[in-house]
């Protein structure tokens, strides 16, 4: 089965809650499919989530030695230990290793914020160029801006990450541009990142994209 249209399936039943019906009609799918991938899920995910248990020791023993590796060499140097789980795990694992403050998981989820809304600022320096990650509060247009050396998935995850522990918590709808970490493709329908879904139903905020040439829905 399409690993796109199940992640889809699953950011709609578990972040948006809606029902299989509706899901079935939002995505032009029989409802017997969608309960297909619903009860598929919910068989699989005590597999997915252990696959990064063997490893979480030999991981924190890596920090403990080298405290500030990146997520992606983690992710590298497991490969050679036969590691076959996702990136996002291995990020989302990591971040307690790199993390600035002391602050309860939980928290990030729970804590109020209607709307935020993202995008990439590209500023050219006479020695190089750097890429901000922007994320602003809706409400009350609070900004966060972190500048990173390219547009990566790797770097996208964790300027999120990073926002949140900045605000205090993480807004229910998140809202983005046309950005390719987010949209694989619009055309003939709508495709999402399966890595970055799976992010979104981590933390469990919906995602809401502007219409193309349309920046200015943000506000």
């Amino acid at each position: 089965m399409d690993p796109v249209f199940c992640n889809q399936v699953r950011h709609l039943y578990e972040v948006e809650r809606l029902s299989i019906r509706q899901i079935a009609k939002k995505l032009r799918a029989s409802t017997k499919r969608i309960s297909r991938v619903i009860r598929n899920e919910k068989i699989t995910k005590a597999v997915v989530e252990s696959i990064l248990k063997p490893y979480e020791r030999l991981i924190d023993q890596w920090y403990q030695e080298f405290p500030f590796l990146k997520a992606s060499q983690v992710y590298e140097r497991l490969k050679a230990y036969e590691y076959k789980g996702g990136y996002t795990m291995v990020v989302l694992y990591t971040q307690k290793h790199r993390q600035k403050r002391r602050q309860a998981y939980h928290e990030l989820t729970f804590l109020p914020g209607e709307e935020a809304q993202i995008d990439w600022i590209e500023q050219r320096f006479p020695w190089a160029v750097a890429y901000g990650f922007a994320m602003i509060l809706a409400y009350s247009r609070y900004l966060y801006l972190r500048f990173y050396p390219r547009q990566s998935l790797e770097f996208f995850l964790e300027g999120h990450i990073e926002a949140y522990r900045e605000m205090g918590g993480v807004a229910r709808r998140h809202r983005y541009d046309n950005i390719k970490t987010v949209v694989i493709e619009r055309s003939p329908e709508l495709k999402f990142n399966a890595q970055f879904l799976d992010f979104a139903r981590h933390f469990g905020f919906s995602i809401h994209l502007c219409n193309p040439y349309r920046a200015n829905e943000k506000g």
